[in-house]
């Protein structure tokens, strides 16, 4: 679930050189298409993590409503904090109270 965040942090990097830009990509056409496959995992991303987040029954709303927030706006640094901390954080929760 990380790749598309991390293939987005790498397409971002291109804007930075021109020289790397031109190892990526010769011309326009290709370009574009790189923006609609990076774009397309990016969105899937988005909506498989809130998707789950969603799905976490005993997690108060104000934090599933901040966490989808920050999934859509800050996509390729919050969507790595979520998945590598945060959603494990919200799995421990949910499955302590759904014992109790």
């Amino acid at each position: 679930m990380t790749t598309p965040s991390l293939l987005g942090i790498v397409y971002m990097l291109t804007f930075i050189s021109t020289d790397f830009l031109k190892l990526i990509t010769n011309n326009v056409i290709g370009f574009e298409y790189q923006a609609l496959i990076v774009n397309g995992l990016i969105l899937m991303q988005i909506g498989y993590l809130i998707y789950r987040l969603w799905n976490y029954k005993n997690v108060e709303k104000k934090v599933k409503t901040e966490w989808t927030w920050l999934l859509i706006i800050f996509n390729f640094i919050s969507s790595l904090v979520f998945i590598w901390k945060k959603d494990a954080e919200l799995e421990k929760n949910n499955t302590v109270h759904n014992n109790v």
